[in-house]
């Protein structure tokens, strides 16, 4: 098994409607918001995990492709050569295959832009009897129009050549071109539904755009060397 190619693929997601991916909820604030988004530690703001956005991709292209486990609780970890989730996502929890390693990087997803200010939801449940409201509580989210810079990576083998997947016109494609094929269309995918929390009440939706694709160049510039005359035996006789 041989690494043969390096493909980047690089664009944005964009709120179009709230968005919240949890955070940590340890310290409880009297008249505080009960469910706060994910922030980084540094800077205060919110970011998407990779893990959140793999985690999503993955899910939906099991849905749509029926490769649910047989329990229903746990992703796909067939470990078959045919398996699209197996091959670009890693088969779960099955370290007995041959299908290498997980072809899709998804890094951390950054705000960059359109963010001003959190936005506090009030939720609350319905009394089916009386019809009024009841336990109320406070969610943090992020607002429409947020602006994530997305970076993905996909590893491709010299096993992924007969790899076959078909793109978005049905016409059946193999290679690279299958493997980022694949990945294209669990993107395409989380747009249908969303991202986050409470997709199913309105959260989450998204819009991501894929605006570039390469392949990773190998560095051409490399830093000097800096040898010290006095300890290196590269140094030139006194």
């Amino acid at each position: 098994m041989q690494k043969i190619d390096h493909i980047i693929l690089r664009g944005t997601i964009k709120t179009l409607s709230g968005l919240r991916i949890g955070g940590s909820d340890d310290v409880l604030q009297i008249g505080g918001t009960d469910l706060t988004c994910l922030k980084n530690p540094v800077t205060g703001k919110p970011y998407i995990p990779g893990s959140s956005l793999k985690g999503k991709m993955r899910s939906c292209l099991e849905k749509t492709l029926g490769r649910i486990s047989p329990r229903g609780d746990e992703p796909c970890g067939c470990a078959k050569p045919d398996c699209v989730v197996c091959r670009v996502f890693g088969p779960h929890k099955n370290t007995q295959h041959q299908l290498g390693p997980t072809r899709l990087i998804v890094r951390d997803a950054p705000l960059i832009g359109g963010f001003d200010v959190f936005e506090n939801k009030t939720e609350s449940t319905i009394r089916r009897d009386t019809g009024a409201a009841q336990h109320p509580r406070t969610v943090e989210r992020v607002p429409p129009g947020a602006i994530f810079d997305l970076e993905l990576a996909v590893q491709v083998y010299d096993m992924d050549s007969s790899f076959k997947y078909k793109d978005f016109e049905g016409k059946e494609v193999t290679g690279t071109d299958a493997l980022v094929e694949a990945v294209c269309h669990a993107i395409d995918l989380v747009e249908d539904t969303g991202l986050g929390s409470g997709v199913g009440k309105g959260y989450g939706q998204v819009k991501i755009e894929l605006t570039e694709e390469f392949s990773m160049p190998r560095r051409r510039i490399r830093p000097s060397r800096q040898i010290d005359p006095a300890n290196s035996a590269e140094a030139p006789p006194a």
